[in-house]
């Protein structure tokens, strides 16, 4: 009569081994699947962020209109920490009323600028925010916060604007009421807008997108 053997302590170990083994491959497929599906997520999110940025530019730009004979267009550089960016300050039919009791169309000064990007106890975040402001009111000789501003998108590293004349010479800055011939008095015909946002995979290299707008309406003629 045979008797009934259990398995020895190596065969229980082999065993443990090839089952560590096949758990660690799945567990990797799974960890790198899931990875793979945040970093897709977080790619979709930045790509929407850049697409409601240049949507909402381009419609202010294509709305750029004169105001008493003569464009206000100006895109002045300013610090912000250690950062060097440029404000774009310009007149709009493009208005977007903020509350029923604003005019919900008109021509209104438009500015974009960025701020530091805060948490709620007031600690900086990673990256900038960028804001539009809206107003029917306000001078825009006449520096500050403008009614009707709220934040376009946030994590923004870099924003630059390059600007193209009638005759495709460029520009880095662009001021309807300097005295140069080029510019005075109108807005260019053509823009570039480069925007970077952050890569959290590395800081130093943030994420590029780049559009080209054409304004329609850029110069008052006399006749």
């Amino acid at each position: 009569m045979k008797k009934n053997r259990g398995f020895t302590l190596i065969e229980i170990l082999i065993a443990v081994f090839i089952l560590g083994i096949v758990l660690s491959t799945v567990f990797a497929s799974y960890t790198g699947t899931f990875r793979i599906i945040r970093e897709a997520g977080a790619d979709a999110e930045l790509y929407g962020m850049a697409r409601t940025v240049f949507d909402r530019m381009i419609r202010d730009l294509d709305a750029v209109v004169p105001w008493k004979g003569a464009f206000v267009f100006q895109a002045k550089p300013y610090s912000l920490g250690r950062r060097e960016f440029m404000r774009l300050t310009f007149r709009s039919a493009a208005h977007v009323a903020f509350d029923e009791q604003e005019a919900p169309e008109g021509i209104a000064v438009i500015e974009y600028g960025l701020e530091e990007t805060k948490e709620a106890d007031g600690t900086e975040k990673e990256g900038y925010t960028l804001y539009r402001s809206d107003s029917l009111r306000r001078d825009p000789e006449k520096e500050g916060n403008a009614a009707g501003k709220f934040p376009l998108c946030d994590r923004v590293e870099t924003l630059t604007y390059r600007f193209f004349d009638a005759a495709g010479k460029e520009y880095a800055t662009w001021d309807a009421g300097a005295p140069e011939e080029t510019q005075q008095k109108r807005a260019p015909a053509m823009m570039e807008i480069r925007l970077g946002l952050t890569n959290e995979k590395d800081r130093e290299r943030p994420i590029p997108f780049m559009t080209r707008i054409r304004l329609p309406f850029n110069q008052v003629t006399t006749r």
